[in-house]
């Protein structure tokens, strides 16, 4: 089992490029809030992660408590949880509201915006990356910022803070660097010659390419993941906890106990709780129910399952005990959400 890609199918991940800016200095815009951006692109605000690819000249990009960073032609930023940040050309020109500068957003297409400065000028593709899971132990688990940047260029800046497991008290981010022609290089730059051209399928190869680079920029950040770390990141590359997640993936509907899951993983009961715990966050049946919860969901939205087979596929002896778990994490039983979730997809299909 796979666990970065098992969590990547339940989780639904899906991307766009929808914004194609041209601003001449002194500019400076600030991002949306979570509800903000998730009411402007239409989609749930369960999970929304942003990326911005710098394709001419440079800005300062400002986030929470990290030291301002300086982007050049040739970069791009992920900012996993859509954490409050600023672009702007310089840093002490007041930014704007992001919702002021940008029309609507146009049914499958893209907004284009350009600047009145005079000074200047840098241009960007903007998109994003929704999962319709809120519980995403991937996305948790990433630094506030990813900045990826050309290889030997002398301008990569290496800060790095071992802050992504929970209970962070401040933000972290991480450079994951590409090479001369290497695929993450290459990936980034067909992203952008497909956000400037005009041929047909646009949007779903933009969609595409946003998926692969957020996949592959996660591996190289996994790459390079110090000991040290913390996470649930940290946990899939470890032997043991590893070990341990690939079992809970590829049996959700076995019985487990922390005995069994350590018989099978070779090692002490209290070895597997204690490290399990300490990468992950949590203990590995308290994991073990929450990600029950995430398959059945991901089943109830896109299966025809019923709940007696849904309930039995995620490890539940009944279909009561099933209602009383779903009901307890997600505030309603699994027939009603079901019922709940269909509905805007039912309306959207009647309206079109």
């Amino acid at each position: 089992m796979d666990v970065l890609s098992d969590t990547l199918r339940v989780v639904r991940l899906s991307g766009a490029v929808f914004l194609r800016a041209k601003l001449a200095a002194p500019w400076a815009v600030e991002s949306a809030t979570p509800d903000e951006l998730a009411e402007y692109l239409r989609l749930p605000s369960d999970c929304i992660a942003v990326f911005h690819i710098v394709t001419r000249g440079r800005c300062w990009l400002s986030l929470a408590d990290l030291p301002p960073i300086l982007l050049t032609s040739g970069d791009a930023m992920l900012i996993p949880q859509n954490a409050p940040h600023v672009l702007g050309s310089d840093r002490s020109t007041p930014p704007v509201p992001f919702r002021s500068v940008l029309p609507p957003l146009p049914a499958g297409g893209m907004v284009e915006i350009e600047g009145p400065g005079l000074g200047e000028t840098a241009q960007f593709v903007c998109g994003y990356l929704h999962c319709d899971q809120r519980f995403n132990p991937l996305i948790g688990a990433l630094p506030d910022l990813i900045v990826v940047r050309p290889g030997g260029d002398g301008h990569a800046d290496h800060h790095h803070e071992a802050g992504a497991s929970r209970g962070r008290a401040r933000a972290s981010s991480a450079v994951v660097q590409t090479q001369p022609g290497d695929w993450l290089e290459t990936t980034l730059r067909h992203t952008v010659e497909e956000a400037y051209g005009e041929r047909p399928g646009i949007s779903d190869m933009l969609a595409r390419l946003s998926e692969i680079l957020f996949v592959e920029v996660v591996r190289r950040y996994m790459q390079q993941l110090p000991m040290t770390q913390q996470g649930w990141l940290a946990g899939v590359s470890d032997p043991i906890v590893g070990q341990a997640l690939r079992l809970l993936h590829a049996r959700p509907e076995h019985a487990w106990t922390v005995e069994d899951l350590a018989h099978a993983v070779v090692v002490s009961r209290s070895t597997l709780a204690q490290r399990f715990t300490t990468l992950i966050g949590e203990t590995p049946m308290r994991y073990l129910a929450v990600w029950r919860i995430q398959l059945a969901k991901y089943l109830l939205k896109q299966t025809n399952l019923n709940l007696v087979e849904v309930s039995e596929r995620v490890g539940y002896e009944s279909v009561a005990a099933f209602n009383r778990a779903f009901k307890r994490h997600v505030g309603q039983p699994p027939a009603t959400w079901r019922i709940a979730t269909d509905a805007p997809q039912l309306a959207a299909v009647s309206n079109g």
